[in-house]
């Protein structure tokens, strides 16, 4: 049975059902989903949010381009690499945090993040629920919370999720209809590349896309003549948003970064997010993955080749590495719900039957939606005022740095990479940290092998080519052991964090 794009339900259909009177305290399932999201990520301990350390130096380039009014185009936050050129492609983003920060410090930080993945699922829900039921829509929605669970993170990619869905959904519309973006679209999905290009460097991910669905639509077109004029107008369309995505602070240069990032090529694997996905660890996601195969073959899903072809990508991308798996949680729906809908009538929107439970597809009242963000401001606003909410000090050795202060410790520091974020916060000079495009592989390697007593060079002699005065490593490194023996060298400080060596003079 062949498989061609077509809308699965008639756009006078959907505007009837949204445009049909509802009360202004009638609650919906998107605004109850993002509120239950919001409040649990928004949480007193900070948890998982604030688990990474790279949201340290986020929040510091971005208030450094409050302050100077520019953006970074060299490394000034290390001494093994400063003054080589580094541009700050997720600029907007930074900003933001740190603007977040200045207002709430890490509360706001949190309460940021957790308001756009929050907002993220709501739209998600929503934007399903225009081919899909309800409960199936639910069901993809909270599969794809459960598979991008890991990656909650407050960095930058979560406040560019909002703008994935947006640009993905407005080309699967456009293909579904057999025609390309119309100009009236234009405006909104530039303005979404433009927003995106600015704030995440995934942003090159959805070119590709646009790429891949504009040659699905033409792979469907009915005849030579509608492909010839389908060819051009996504031509276009794809130029515009070529330039949509240049219009940076450093131009086309933040396009050639991801190719600097894939260019690590087998030490990515050394970055804990840039592994494969580890099943042990994340058992949730295997199960997902083996539903979902099942389901696609005891139903006999069928799906046109470059529709399959995309989502076999994102499968790849989230089996190579595991911090693409949101891109397959949300983007895969979104890709297959029309064809769904059109292969399985009875989940699809317009089989719709009446009942409490569907009549919360429809958008939320006004008032409803009034009080809802109203309460959410008020608990985040309250956990701020409560300040207890901090980074955890697996990321934030904080006892350790304020003790090398007391102690006027000074020159170069050999530190763990988890704690470079930090160290950039405090305004020390790392050694690395996570900017892994501008350390390269070779020096992540190498660091990698130095600070697990492995490769070619010894450890104490990378410690004397790079002139270290002191460590600043976990307390259970292995490096933390052969230091304890090395002449030369003492045990400074050590908490249930961290541990400080520092090289006798």
């Amino acid at each position: 049975m062949a498989v061609t794009s077509g809308p699965s339900i008639p756009l006078e259909q959907q505007s009837r059902a949204i445009a049909a009177p509802r009360s202004a305290w009638a609650p919906s399932w998107p605004l109850l989903l993002g509120l239950a999201v919001f409040v649990f990520l928004n949480n007193p301990t900070g948890l998982p949010l604030l688990s990474d350390p790279d949201t340290h130096w986020h929040v510091t380039i971005g208030n450094w381009i409050l302050t100077h009014g520019s953006v970074p185009t060299t490394d000034s936050y290390s001494f093994t690499f400063t003054g080589q050129p580094w541009i700050a492609k997720e600029w907007l983003s930074q900003v933001l945090l740190a603007m977040a920060y200045n207002l709430g410090g890490w509360g706001g930080v949190t309460a940021l993040a957790a308001a756009a993945i929050g907002f993220t699922f709501a739209l998600l829900l929503r934007l399903l629920m225009r081919d899909l039921r309800p409960l199936p829509a639910m069901l993809f929605t909270a599969t794809a919370i459960i598979m991008a669970a890991p990656h909650f993170l407050a960095r930058p990619h979560v406040l560019a999720f909002p703008l994935v869905l947006l640009w993905v959904a407005g080309l699967v519309r456009a293909v579904e209809q057999r025609r390309a973006p119309n100009f009236g679209e234009w405006p909104w999905l530039l303005l979404v590349m433009l927003l995106w290009a600015n704030m995440h460097g995934g942003f090159t991910l959805g070119l590709m896309l646009a790429g891949a669905l504009a040659l699905d639509a033409l792979v469907g077109a009915r005849d030579a003549s509608e492909r010839r004029a389908l060819f051009i107008a996504w031509a276009k369309f794809g130029i515009a948003a070529l330039i949509a995505a240049s219009i940076t602070p450093y131009g086309p240069e933040s396009i050639l970064v991801t190719s600097r990032i894939f260019s690590l090529g087998d030490t990515l694997g050394m970055i804990a997010e840039w592994r494969a996905p580890d099943f042990q660890k994340q058992p949730l996601q295997e199960l997902v993955l083996l539903v979902a195969l099942y389901l696609a073959l005891s139903r006999g899903l069928k799906l046109p080749l470059i529709r399959l072809l995309i989502v076999l990508g994102l499968v790849h991308l989230f089996l190579r590495y595991a911090r693409n798996a949101e891109l397959l949680a949300m983007l895969a729906p979104l890709v297959i719900a029309p064809l769904l809908a059109r292969q399985f009538p009875k989940i699809g929107a317009e089989a719709q039957p009446s009942g409490r439970f569907n009549a919360l597809m429809r958008p939320a009242g006004s008032a409803t939606l009034a009080v809802c963000l109203g309460l959410a401001g008020l608990y985040a606003g309250v956990l701020i005022g409560l300040g207890r909410i901090a980074p955890p000090t697996t990321n934030m050795p904080a006892a350790a740095v304020a003790f090398a202060r007391d102690a006027g410790l000074t020159g170069r520091v050999f530190n763990h990479y988890g704690y470079g974020g930090y160290l950039i916060s405090a305004g020390i000079p790392t050694f690395i940290d996570g900017r892994g495009e501008l350390y390269g592989g070779d020096f992540i390697k190498r660091y990698v092998q130095a600070v697990n007593l492995g490769g070619e060079e010894p450890f104490d002699a990378v410690l004397d080519r790079y002139a270290i005065d002191w460590t600043l490593l976990p307390k259970d490194q292995a490096a933390n052991q052969l230091l304890a023996r090395l002449p030369g060298w003492r045990r400074a400080h050590s908490d249930e964090a961290a541990t400080i060596f520092v090289r006798e003079k």
